[in-house]
């Protein structure tokens, strides 16, 4: 992991501007992690990562808010619902699922 950093320290595009340079550096580094990691993965775990990764990202620059990412984990489980189902077509876990 040391090394990794001290890698996308040495080979990153410099920049004299310290706040672009640590995007870049971020950018470069998580590009160099994912890369590494997925040498190492089967083929079928790569997307499982990937999505992982990817979803930890957005929540971490706030785009991916936590009640979204427990109800993707979830799949909305209902408990006690206030809002009654108005349509006899749908089944109850269903709109407790959507509401």
């Amino acid at each position: 992991y040391i090394n990794l950093f001290i890698n996308a320290i040495d080979n990153s595009e410099p920049c004299e501007d310290i706040q672009k340079r640590l995007v870049i550096l971020r950018d470069y580094f998580t590009e160099l992690l994912y890369r590494n990691i997925c040498r190492s993965l089967f083929e079928k775990d790569k997307l499982l990562f990937s999505f992982l990764m990817c979803s930890n990202i957005l929540k971490n620059k706030g785009l991916m808010k936590e009640d979204e990412w427990r109800f993707l984990l979830t799949g909305g489980v209902g408990l006690d619902n206030p809002h009654k189902n108005p349509y006899a077509w749908m089944p109850i876990k269903a709109w407790d699922e959507l509401t």
